[in-house]
């Protein structure tokens, strides 16, 4: 029995090799995959073999006459529960963005209802692009979702962010996505479906939210590192992608945004100002600078609660010793600092990253640091926590309390911005 009917978009990039190897895995999911090409795309892979693994017809050209279908963009479309673009190159990223439909792939997203998940590949610089950001930020306002690409070598032998995302983590996200939709479906929650089908894309020229304007948000991502000595350091396995999500989600929807960054295993989001700080002290004097100047804190950073008392000034050397004891001191607890010396009117918002009695502890933190909001997330479930593309949480309020099913946490962190919105609304009524 066919899982999920899934329409595979491939354009002309050095990646395209690679959309082989996410139908062979979609296929092995159960899915049922047909193919359309751009004309570029056929330049690097024939169609031959996208027909040989599906034993269909693959589209390039709606007017071509061994395709089948005289409307076929429009057929195509509408009996797909997915339109999954890999790669998807800076071209057909702004083709879908500003409704163009000069091509089989960009008339057939235009006649989609279907969700439409994106992977871009493309060299750093494209990818950086100021008009590429903007088609993207675009896209991401009209509901469509995005594989993000990575740093590694590229083809062009530079180093840098715009290698496609593992094919492994492309499916996975995509099926992912598709099994949120069905049991959102199943469970009745008619307004989530609704907000669902909303995203659809249809023109591409959707205007983007903008219920942030005026907003100046200070965002602490990453997790500290406390040296031991100037090789080691104590640290942990935060990745910075929860607060990298919700830096992202605020700059799209018009507010200014300033983070300060520890260490991170991703790259910040274009629009963005990010400040480094290594250590717990580091950033706790870079929040200290820019809180006066800020509106909205959201402390989403993973910081060391304790760092060695007196960090070693050469490498210490293992030689004759069995055992090594380090004395630790406290750190600043910067969210505590912030919410006490917040600014008339700012917001405070902090995250609870625990492993049992997750809401007792996180209720707990937001009472003794005074918190307007904690993002309560338990760990041990699988999908959440540290490293992964996908999150689980209790978004905690006075007000009450809002579960967040397993999602992406780029849509979490609009959640969360969500909820930042009616507080703030709150606070103006008052």
């Amino acid at each position: 029995m066919t899982k999920y009917r899934v329409g595979l978009g491939v354009t002309g990039g050095i990646a395209a090799y690679k959309a082989v190897e996410v139908l062979r895995l979609l296929q092995k999911a159960g899915c049922d995959v047909q193919v359309c090409m751009t004309r570029h795309a056929t330049e690097f892979v024939r169609p031959l073999t996208f027909r040989s693994l599906t034993e269909k017809h693959v589209i390039v050209d709606d007017y071509d006459p061994a395709n089948p279908d005289p409307i076929a963009h429009v057929n195509f479309s509408q009996g797909i529960d997915l339109l999954l673009v890999v790669p998807a190159t800076a071209n057909i990223i702004a083709k879908f963005a500003y409704g163009l439909a000069d091509d089989f792939l960009s008339a057939t997203y235009l006649a989609s209802t279907a969700p439409v998940m994106i992977a871009p590949a493309m060299n750093t610089t494209m990818w950086e692009n100021a008009s590429v950001r903007r088609n993207v930020k675009r896209l991401r306002s009209d509901g469509v979702h995005f594989v993000e690409p990575v740093a590694g070598e590229l083809a062009c032998k530079t180093i840098g962010t715009g290698k496609l995302e593992d094919v492994e983590n492309i499916v996975k996200q995509a099926l992912l996505l598709l099994e949120t939709r069905d049991r959102r479906q199943e469970t009745g929650d008619k307004r989530q479906v609704s907000e669902d089908a909303s995203m659809a894309p249809t023109s591409g020229l959707q205007s983007p939210v903008s219920d942030l304007v005026g907003e100046r948000f200070l965002i602490t991502v990453g997790g500290t590192r406390e040296a031991i000595d100037p090789v080691r350091f104590i640290s942990n396995h935060s990745s910075g992608k929860m607060g990298f999500a919700v830096a992202e989600a605020a700059a799209a929807r018009g507010a200014k945004v300033t983070v300060i960054a520890g260490a991170t295993t991703v790259e910040p989001p274009a629009n963005v100002k990010v400040v480094s700080a290594v250590s717990a002290d580091e950033m706790y004097a870079a929040v200290t600078k820019a809180l006066r100047n800020s509106t909205v804190f959201v402390g989403a950073a993973a910081v060391a609660d304790y760092a060695p008392a007196n960090a070693a000034s050469g490498k210490i050397k293992k030689d004759g010793r069995d055992f090594m004891i380090l004395e630790l001191k406290k750190t600043p607890d910067i969210l505590a600092e912030v919410s006490k010396k917040r600014p008339k009117g700012m917001l405070v918002v902090g995250f609870a990253a625990e492993t049992n009695d997750v809401i007792g502890y996180a209720r707990s933190k937001m009472e003794k640091k005074g918190l307007d909001m904690v993002i309560a997330n338990d760990i041990t479930k699988k999908g959440a926590g540290f490293n992964t593309d996908t999150n689980i949480a209790t978004l905690i309020a006075k007000s009450g309390q809002t579960e967040l099913p397993l999602m992406s946490k780029r849509e979490m962190a609009d959640k969360i911005l969500d909820e930042l919105v009616k507080l703030r609304n709150t606070a103006k009524a008052v």
